[in-house]
């Protein structure tokens, strides 16, 4: 993987899957997977490699040779000696068959590991068109209304998403399942909130369940409201793209206010193949703005610049910072 195409090597992704990153770069990372489908290839062969290899269960080896070797071996070296064959030539060629057989069981161990890493290379092959069209509306939509208000709420703290109000996706968009009091907006995005060159824009797994403050109700959710209208009403994504910006331009869609933000610490999320739920963490809302400002990306940074609206029709600059609690109170994992 060159560093010149891709700002995380090899090592740093796997160390991220094992979750060994610390926090500023595990973002930066995920930042990264979002965008990079040879990346993302490149974390599921990983994934799968480890998990089948964990599962893979070989009974061990007996040390030495086995009796039946050692056996025919013998026999060998009595015809040997029978033709008056002398012993250190043919102490040679046991020691020689030795080091076949040691040879033979490592390459075995290569071959079976290569397979294994083939067998997951073709079953993740071309995942940048895994998801080349949208899925039926049904992939998208949760059955059970409770579960997605539950997921919902999961975003933030219960102190705020209690008294949020709740959107929860139906067949012509998203639809109002509780009015809330404090001004507040917990809604499950789904994929098509991703960049528009995103591998999974059209993923129907994806589940990231963020909850809005007011500032970012008014400012930030109407582009959620207007993608999913559109997404739904079967436009292209050049059509959208080019209502976006339309919509920017007319004012139809707010730039982003001041101090919009929200929440996203649910462990029960969903973002993409690649990284799963993720980690908790809050963002940040701002027209278009250089990441230098907050310090994001820099050494040490709790900062990061999402790519969310990086390169697409909407002028607005996304910030992550990471905390260290799921929504429920509990401690997240060290990345």
């Amino acid at each position: 993987m060159s560093t010149n195409r891709h700002p995380i090597e090899q090592e740093e992704l796997m160390a991220y899957l094992d979750g060994e990153l610390p926090t500023d770069q595990a973002t930066e990372a995920l930042s990264h997977l979002e965008l990079c489908p040879e990346c993302q290839t490149l974390a599921a062969d990983f994934r799968g490699v480890s998990q089948e290899l964990m599962a893979w269960e070989v009974e061990s080896p007996e040390v030495g040779i086995p009796s039946e070797i050692n056996a025919a071996l013998g026999e060998r070296l009595q015809k040997r000696e029978a033709a008056k064959v002398s012993w250190p030539r043919l102490k040679n060629r046991v020691m020689t068959s030795r080091w076949v057989w040691a040879g033979a069981l490592a390459i075995v161990c290569v071959a079976v590991l290569l397979k294994l890493t083939l067998t997951s290379r073709n079953r993740n092959e071309d995942r940048s068109t895994a998801y080349p069209n949208m899925a039926s509306i049904e992939q998208y939509l949760m059955p059970d209304r409770n579960a997605e208000i539950a997921l919902a709420r999961s975003a933030a703290p219960q102190a705020i998403s209690g008294d949020a109000k709740i959107l929860v996706l139906g067949w012509r968009g998203y639809e109002t399942a509780i009015e809330g009091k404090n001004g507040f907006v917990c809604m499950v995005e789904r994929s098509w909130m991703s960049p528009f060159n995103s591998a999974e824009f059209w993923d129907p797994r994806v589940r990231v369940p963020l909850c809005f403050n007011p500032a970012a109700a008014r400012s930030i959710q109407p582009l959620t409201i207007k993608r999913t209208e559109m997404v739904l009403a079967g436009l292209s994504k050049a059509r959208m793209i080019d209502n976006i910006k339309a919509g920017f331009d007319n004012k139809e869609l707010p730039a982003p206010e001041l101090g919009a933000m929200c929440y996203m610490m649910s462990r029960a999320g969903y973002l993409n193949d690649a990284v799963g739920h993720y980690l908790p963490h809050l963002m940040f809302y701002f027209p278009l703005t250089d990441k230098s400002s907050w310090g994001a990306d820099l050494r040490d940074s709790p900062v990061t610049l999402n790519p969310q609206f990086q390169g697409g029709p909407e002028p607005i600059t996304e910030f992550v910072i990471p905390v260290g609690k799921w929504s429920d109170g509990t401690a997240a994992p060290v990345m």
